[in-house]
């Protein structure tokens, strides 16, 4: 019994220490070594890819073996949202404004 434990807690170590280089080391690496300028302008789109791919999924409702159809309520809770990101460009007003939205939308339906 006493070497189950031990193993557990050296497996559960190793893949705390694994995963803590993991998220460690590119930022050590980055910092010592620079990176190609246009490795840097291709890694610019990144953030905004990602944020498109979070927008579509969650717009659209996949059905298995046909197009997929709009999730109305979350068009609507986007259109206030994309409305506030144009007018203040604040992070924080926009997650604030689409929380309220949606608690509003899922209050009236």
């Amino acid at each position: 019994m006493l070497s189950l434990n031990t193993y557990l807690i050296a497996v559960i170590i190793g893949t705390g220490l694994v995963s803590w280089l993991c998220r460690v080391l590119p930022f050590v690496l980055l910092k010592r070594f620079g990176m190609p300028r246009f490795l840097t302008n291709f890694l610019a789109f990144v953030p905004v890819a990602i944020m498109a791919a979070f927008v579509a999924s969650n717009l659209f409702v996949r059905h298995a073996g046909s197009l997929p159809t709009l999730n109305v309520p979350n068009f609507l809770a986007a259109i206030p949202c994309v409305i506030t990101a144009v007018l203040t460009r604040s992070l924080l007003a926009i997650a604030a404004v689409g929380v309220v939205t949606m608690a509003l939308i899922r209050f009236l339906m």
